[in-house]
């Protein structure tokens, strides 16, 4: 299919910020008329930072990373992020009406995001549900309430990017039942109602999905999806292997890889190595490709500067990867960027059942620079206790590599 939409950023004279999908057409005449727009790409993170001992339920986050209440946080990662080149975050959760009379509002944080428009950072928004509440009416009928209402509060917020239906929902049984795409969509027009009636059009309405061959995509455009834009979950290792050309065959709506990374774990116990072909396209591997000698939950540690594997692997990783992307977007806006996986650690994904021990997984991964997939380790930053202060982050080598590179993309 011949690419027809790419993502603009909305900048006219009143308007709200934000991106949507512009015909090609019109994304040709915002080069020549600057007040109609220009075309964004992403330069993401993925952004729940839980600390070390607590999980996202647990204060100072209450299920929103953004709420106010948080701001000892998020006021510590707003300036490291824009230092960086970070011009977008994806949140999983955020608490709109009525809830946020308990939990309170997230206005601090978009205004400290936008920064009065210089160096703004985006903000794509979620409220989380389980995929088999689509199958219920009822159920559909309270989730796209809450969509609306969270949408219509924060429509002309200029930091709000816009919003995904929930997080990695779409599993095989649902994307194959016509009822289910119905009731999402039922969901998808009521949020894109809530920022109309809020007063922010413009703002974009997405997925964030699991990868699957991008079986979402694949179904959804079957069933008619209510969607500006697709957001898919990638994570393919050293390059994405097929998937600019699938995205090419399968959709001509905008394309935004809403998670992509790597772990930077490694454990000692699994003696594979891991090579990559030092190319574009060259994909890495860990060999043997299954796992060679015994681990445990608690042998893991990050990747080493030196040895096999090595943290050279992930840094290689993430910059090929987030070249990949860019070049992508500029021959023929396939896809218009994505958010890595993600800003820091979050312990409590470990799943240990005790959020303050940095437990690895027992999942081996073989195109992995660590050879495994340990949840709690995704982070471009690492995180530390600071007594009863707020955590401090320890940047990881693969953040300074993203921000050169994405320096070096304008």
């Amino acid at each position: 299919m011949k690419r027809i939409a790419a993502l603009v950023l909305a900048t006219a004279v009143g308007g709200c910020g934000g991106i949507r999908p512009v015909p090609a057409t019109t994304v040709a005449s915002a080069y020549a008329i600057p007040a109609a727009g220009i075309r964004f790409f992403v330069k993401g993170v993925a952004y729940s930072p839980a600390p070390i001992g607590k999980t996202v339920g647990d204060a100072p986050l209450l299920d929103d990373p953004l709420r106010d209440g948080n701001q000892a946080i998020w006021s510590r990662d707003l300036p490291k992020m824009r230092a960086m080149g970070v011009n977008a975050i994806h949140v999983y959760n955020v608490v709109g009406p009525p809830g946020d009379t308990s939990t309170g509002p997230i206005s601090k944080f978009l205004t400290a995001a936008y920064n009065g428009g210089k160096q703004p950072i985006y903000v794509l928004m979620s409220i989380y549900f389980t995929g088999d509440k689509l199958l219920d009416a009822k159920e559909t009928a309270a989730i796209a309430k809450k969509y609306h209402d969270l949408d219509a509060k924060y429509a002309k917020s200029p930091a709000v990017l816009g919003i995904t239906i929930s997080n990695e929902i779409g599993l095989a049984n649902y994307i194959q039942n016509k009822t289910w795409w119905k009731n999402f969509n039922v969901v998808a027009n009521a949020a894109r109602k809530g920022f109309d009636d809020g007063g922010g059009s413009g703002k974009i309405v997405t997925t964030s999905e699991i990868d699957g061959d991008i079986a979402v995509v694949r179904y959804g455009e079957q069933n008619g999806a209510a969607v500006d834009v697709w957001g898919v979950n990638i994570y393919r290792g050293r390059t994405f292997t097929t998937l600019f050309t699938q995205i090419e065959q399968y959709t001509k709506k905008p394309v935004l890889l809403t998670e992509w990374g790597a772990s930077a774990a490694f454990h000692p116990g699994w003696k594979n190595t891991y090579s990559w072909q030092n190319a574009p396209d060259g994909v890495g591997v860990c060999t043997p490709a299954d796992p060679k000698g015994s681990t445990t939950r608690s042998d893991v540690k990050d990747l080493p500067a030196s040895g096999n594997p090595k943290m050279a692997g992930l840094v290689d990783l993430i910059q090929n990867d987030a070249s990949l992307l860019y070049s992508a977007w500029k021959k023929n806006g396939v896809v218009s960027g994505g958010f890595y996986f993600e800003w820091n650690d979050e312990w409590w994904k470990a799943g240990s059942g005790d959020p303050s021990i940095h437990y690895g997984s027992l999942v081996f991964k073989n195109y992995f620079p660590g050879c495994s997939d340990d949840q709690g380790w995704y982070g471009l930053n690492a995180v530390k206790k600071n007594g009863n202060a707020v955590d401090v982050l320890a940047p990881r080598p693969g953040l300074a590599i993203l921000q050169s590179t994405w320096a070096k993309q304008r």
